[in-house]
């Protein structure tokens, strides 16, 4: 008979992130009941589980549906149909109830759901900071915008009062957050000071600086970074140097950016432009 794998669990706050707790267990198949003390967003990756909450029994397993939780309830597992790979995301209370009151919400937000629908902006801006996380990322605009992306998802889609949107354009505080990234885009910047500079609360700022210019500000930001890295690498620098120039953490930084903006490795892009 084969030996069973080793579960594994590791926890960590992101530094620069107070409120936000991680855990991860891998090939788990224990049993856990816990009293929710915090928000919570569990992205299950691989193997399946029932849980009981709020008075009836779900299934999680992979794909997009998130489980969810809020402060105050219970949570117990009631079977485990193979060994569970997944992440949790716990949000201080504190966190989201900012959250809730800059975007308009009085009260300490109820969400609606256990599981989440599966094809929402919960899911995708959840999925993206649980894969930032997850590889630790030191880009702090990049943690931030997606923990505010997820946060404002989340209040919209299934706290019992949602948020109400504010069609207002405000172009000229974009294009003064534009010109500050763009003067600015080597260096760690975090949203707060972002947002402070051009006098919008951070929810604002993300939603109309992507309605205005297509990308939030993170990837506006890689997008910067990349096309100074081309233009670095076709001056015959090294892409080890090239990465700390831009504004980037190491090489394998800027190999899956420049990957998945240019399609290409930083070491071709640099031999296809001596070829010409």
């Amino acid at each position: 008979m084969p030996r069973a794998r080793p579960i594994t669990v590791s926890t960590w706050t992101p530094a620069g992130a107070p409120g936000v707790q991680v855990l991860r267990v891998e090939d788990d198949t224990r049993l856990w009941t816990g009293h929710a003390t915090a928000y919570g967003l569990t992205v299950t990756y691989a193997g399946a589980f029932d849980f009981w909450y709020r008075q009836r029994v779900w299934t999680h397993g992979p794909g997009p549906r998130l489980k969810l939780k809020e402060p105050g309830e219970v949570h117990r597992d009631e079977r485990v149909h193979a060994p569970v790979t997944a992440q949790s995301i716990t949000l201080a209370p504190a966190l989201v109830e900012e959250a809730a009151r800059q975007l308009g919400l009085a009260a300490a937000p109820h969400l609606t759901h256990a599981v989440s629908h599966g094809h929402g902006r919960t899911e995708t801006t959840a999925l993206a900071l649980h894969q930032a996380l997850a590889r630790r990322t030191p880009d702090t605009l990049e943690r931030d915008s997606l923990l505010a992306q997820t946060l404002e998802a989340l209040l919209s889609e299934y706290a019992e009062t949602r948020p109400r949107v504010s069609r207002a354009t405000h172009r000229p505080a974009v294009s003064r957050a534009r010109d500050f990234l763009r003067a600015s885009y080597t260096r760690n910047v975090d949203l707060e000071s972002l947002a402070a500079s051009v006098g919008l609360n951070k929810f604002h700022l993300l939603r109309v600086f992507r309605a205005e210019l297509g990308l939030p500000p993170h990837e506006y930001v890689t997008h910067l970074r990349v096309a100074h890295a081309k233009t670095l690498l076709t001056q015959g620098r090294s892409a080890g140097d090239v990465a700390a120039e831009v504004g980037l953490y190491d090489q394998s930084q800027l190999n899956r950016h420049f990957g998945r903006i240019v399609g290409m490795t930083p070491g071709q892009y640099a031999r296809a432009m001596r070829r010409q």
